[in-house]
């Protein structure tokens, strides 16, 4: 079968043109077909041939995703208006019944519920890139995640599954710590700040802990002794002022940065664990084992891992 014999119209002739050929105007399928395949260059070149349709497919494909993501930011942008026109019909009809705001709802508290989910899925296309959006978005239930609720609910743990790497998980996170943190009518546009991504990676570590590490955040908010069956004992782990459970012992006598005398805890038992093992490992070139361990531990300590390799 020939290659061009699965192309469509539109791709056949772009082919065409783009391997030098003239072609008809009033040109069907089938002479498109043919010409390229009793040209001189389909006959001669044949890998040259292939290697342009491949190159007319991937442009057709970026093209048609682009012309989606357009379709899905004017559709938010209708959504925004129709909330705008109902927020118009619910202070015409306040006008018209009330004759004072005393005991009703404040024209404030109207427009800020009504609009801030509008406002903000629109300033997030706005502002992201559509790969981002698309890990922000996630539906692995009946409901659309939103970044508000990603990050103030527990949620965040089923988003670690969405993202194949490390960094790409710290992007979407800050993202959805700027959306929680700043007013929808404020949020400013513009690439992440190390503030908010390091922001987003205490809150992921902290949600982490809270799930696999129970029994022992309980006891030190207690101030009680952990019991001998835990595995963290010999790692003297506590609580820094940000929450986080870290390894203790002698090395924050030493002069050291501060995340290398203590660093943070991590099961060796999550996604999260083979996700942070992979970037180190790829980050420095695909180093060896207690490279890789050594390089993980000047932030992360995780739990009774053997071969960091084995998570890559």
């Amino acid at each position: 079968m020939s290659i061009v014999s699965k192309l469509k119209r539109n791709e056949l002739k772009l082919v065409a043109e783009k391997i030098g050929l003239t072609v008809p105007g009033d040109a069907k399928m089938i002479d498109l077909k043919r010409l390229i395949e009793e040209s001189d260059v389909f006959k001669e070149d044949y890998e040259f041939v292939k290697s342009v349709i491949e190159q007319v497919l991937e442009e057709v494909k970026t093209q048609k995703s682009q012309l989606n993501g357009e379709i899905e930011l004017e559709r938010l942008k209708l959504e925004r208006v129709k909330a705008e026109l109902k927020l118009a019909k619910l202070r015409s009809s306040a006008n018209n019944s009330e004759t004072s705001l005393n005991g009703g709802e404040t024209e404030a508290s109207i427009d800020f519920d009504t609009l801030k989910e509008p406002i903000v899925s629109d300033k997030m296309f706005q502002t992201i890139d559509r790969e981002t959006a698309a890990h922000i978005n996630i539906r692995p239930s009946g409901d659309w995640f939103r970044p508000l609720q990603l990050v103030q609910n527990n949620e965040i743990l089923p988003i670690i599954d969405k993202c194949s790497s490390f960094l790409k998980l710290q992007v979407v996170l800050a993202w959805c710590v700027r959306f929680k943190e700043k007013s929808p009518l404020q949020i400013s546009t513009g690439n992440l700040t190390v503030a908010e991504l390091s922001t987003a990676l205490l809150c992921l570590v902290r949600k982490v802990q809270s799930v696999y590490f129970t029994t022992e955040i309980l006891c030190i908010e207690r101030g009680q002794q952990l019991p001998d069956s835990i595995n963290l004992l010999t790692l003297s782990p506590f609580l820094d002022e940000r929450k986080i459970l870290c390894v203790g012992g002698r090395l924050r006598h030493f002069n050291l940065p501060a995340e290398q005398k203590d660093p943070m805890l991590i099961p060796n038992n999550h996604l999260i664990c083979d996700l942070i093992v992979k970037h180190y490992h790829f980050s420095y070139l695909h180093t060896g084992a207690e490279a890789t361990l050594a390089n993980i531990r000047t932030k992360f300590w995780i739990v009774n891992v053997a071969d960091p390799k084995s998570n890559v």
